[in-house]
């Protein structure tokens, strides 16, 4: 474990009405010494219990120049955040006066901390797994409050308690398990080969299979819902992403081809992320530029959660149409009729009959007809699970490869084996699983996992 002194700004740059300057480490209250004069003389740093706020003074050490008013805060080892000595000085926001004082700092000998050391250190000090170390990021990069409150929960306990729960179980039982290698009808109650298999189903395999099928609910909070528009050029496609923004993005002209790449923004309907992707107009074109484009839009379709298919609902369908229907016959979509306010009732049972379309929606993206049922689809589309929610049990990109890791040995551990090698393939496979479980809350993990989770803080967290 490094024992050095690290210290960073903890709030962002620029201007505003305080500034923290974190430091943490053996030497952090010293450090503060020769800089802080507090308002009472009598009390010194070295004395104050930890959880301690005290006002003063930031003075430059050599010419007692002054240089803010502060408080101060002290939190000593362990009952800090890192488990180590931490000072945390509140001073006036503003570059000059926050970037003077941690110069100070460092010229006193302590290092400028690395992104995301501050948790990285509490980390390794057994403060935090890597379950909440996740949901650190997880809060930090929320685009909606629904996907803060599910980083909040990660970190006050989330799936981090459910996999030691797991864990512990799994401990339980490959213990029953040795046991009964060991010493075999030797032991009064060793469970049966059945019974056992039995319990590696209903308490270990069904949980870690439930955790998986909610990947998908914790993906769509944290990443969004991907919505892909499409359709033959001039059926309204930019005119749709205008009115679910609330403003004009994407340009919108008569001319068929206006739109020849794609073009992406968010919103978010019920705390949920949207990612809106609107597209060029896809039909045969010797064009090559308009082709280019073609080539985006069909790219953005293949990664696309949900595939909005437009149609003018003031035509009948034409070839281009059907193709495009044709080809998203496996996919997720939803068609969607536009210019239905061009229509009247009498054309619109013409259209109707012309229409041979499973489910539609029925809009206007000029004036707004639709919109509220357009979303309402689009929440259903998403179908987070609340009560997984609730829980805080939506497992990210690597938690979900590890889960899938522990449910193959888990499912080989249920599956039967003739003669007295059973019980040994059982023992071994609750020990992978173990293995598995670990890694997910961050113990015996490689070091280029931690190198890339916490890269992704920024410097001062």
């Amino acid at each position: 474990m490094n024992r050095e002194t690290i210290a960073a700004i903890a709030t962002p740059l620029g201007t505003g009405g305080i500034s923290i300057v974190k430091i943490s480490g053996p030497e952090a209250v010293a450090a503060v010494v020769p800089l802080f004069r507090p308002r009472n003389p009598q009390r010194k740093l070295q004395h104050l219990p930890t959880q301690t706020m005290i006002y003063g003074h930031i003075h430059h050490p050599d010419n007692g120049l002054l240089i803010d008013e502060v408080l101060l805060t002290i939190l000593k080892e362990p009952r800090s955040f890192t488990g180590e000595d931490i000072v945390e000085i509140n001073c006036h926001g503003g570059l000059q006066v926050t970037t003077a004082i941690l110069d100070l700092l460092l010229q006193s000998g302590m290092r400028l901390a690395e992104p995301g050391e501050f948790t990285r250190r509490a980390f390794l000090n057994g403060r935090i797994d890597l379950t909440q170390v996740e949901g650190t990021i997880d809060l930090i990069h929320a685009r909606t409050r629904r996907a803060a409150r599910l980083g909040s929960q990660m970190m006050a306990h989330g799936i981090g308690v459910e996999i030691r729960r797991l864990a512990d179980i799994g401990i339980e039982l490959r213990a029953l398990i040795e046991a009964a290698i060991d010493f075999g009808d030797d032991i009064e109650g060793a469970a049966p080969d059945m019974s056992l298999r039995d319990r590696i189903t209903s308490e270990l395999r069904l949980p870690v299979a439930n955790l998986l099928r909610h990947y998908h609910d914790g993906r769509l909070l944290r990443e969004g819902l991907r919505v892909v528009l499409a359709g033959k050029p001039n059926v309204g496609k930019s005119s749709l992403m205008n009115q679910l923004l609330n403003h004009e993005r994407a340009i919108v002209t008569d001319v068929p081809g206006t739109t020849r790449d794609t073009i992406e923004e968010s919103i978010q309907i019920d705390g949920i992320p949207i990612r809106i992707c609107d597209t060029a107009g896809l039909r045969s074109s010797d064009d090559p530029l308009e082709r280019m484009g073609q080539q985006r839009a069909h790219m953005a379709i293949d990664t696309a959660d949900l595939i909005l298919l437009m149609i003018d609902g003031s035509l009948p369908l034409d070839d281009n149409d059907r193709h495009l229907l044709g080809r998203l016959a496996h996919r997720s979509y939803v068609v969607v009729r536009n210019k239905i306010d061009l229509v009247s009732d009498a054309d619109m049972l013409t259209v109707l009959d012309q229409t041979p379309l499973g489910g539609y929606l029925d809009i206007s993206a000029l004036d707004g007809t639709g919109m509220q049922r357009l979303k309402k689809r689009l929440l259903e589309a998403a179908g987070v699970d609340e009560r997984a929610e609730a829980e805080a049990c939506l497992p990210n990109t690597r938690q979900r490869e590890l889960l899938k890791r522990a449910l193959a040995v888990l499912t080989s551990a249920v599956e039967p084996v003739m003669g007295s090698e059973s019980l040994d393939t059982m023992a071994m496979d609750l020990q992978d699983c173990q293995r598995y479980f670990n890694q997910i809350l961050g113990i015996d993990v490689e070091q280029d996992v931690l190198d890339d989770l916490f890269a992704r803080f920024c410097i001062g967290k």
